[in-house]
Formats: C-alpha cells, sequence, structure tokens
C-alpha cells in the first residue's frame, strides 16, 4: 500500500472505534485481516503523520509503564473522516 492509502486505513480503523485506544500491532493485525497489505513500521508511520498534522487527526498515548504507544482518533481525525477529506 502507498502511504496514503495506509493514512487513510488506519484513520478509517480508528474513526471506527472512536473511544478506543489502539497500539500499532492491533492496528496492522486488523488491516491484515481486510486483505490491506502493511506493516508495522508503516502504521506507526501513518500514525506519527496523523498526529503531525494541524489540528492533529490522531493522538497519541503512551500506556502506563511507558513501553507501547497507543493511537486514538482526535475530533479533528473524525470530522475529517466523516467529510471524507
Amino acid at each position: 500500500m502507498s502511504p496514503e492509502d495506509t493514512r487513510f486505513e488506519v484513520r478509517r480503523f480508528l474513526a471506527s472505534r472512536p473511544m478506543a485506544s489502539c497500539d500499532s500491532e492491533t492496528i496492522t493485525h486488523n488491516l491484515l485481516r481486510k486483505g490491506l497489505e502493511t506493516t508495522k513500521p508503516e502504521v506507526e508511520a501513518a500514525c506519527t503523520f496523523l498526529m503531525g498534522l494541524s489540528p492533529a487527526q490522531v493522538m497519541g498515548t503512551v500506556a502506563s509503564l511507558g513501553s507501547t504507544h497507543r493511537y486514538q482518533i482526535s475530533s479533528a481525525g473524525l470530522l475529517a473522516y466523516e467529510r471524507n477529506e
């Protein structure tokens, strides 16, 4: 998948679970189950890109023990998804 397609699919996955935060392995696993060829580094790059937008479309948090990064759709990301932007 191209980086743009990966970003779109990651945002779509996170938008389908607006109240949940997911780690990159969970996102990658679910995209692979849909038949979308991607890797964990590609998903992490997509999340980093989406967090860097202004306003950020994805929020990043670190799990309580500090080793796992988790990602959640932001309000701006949900609006962009709903508007198909």
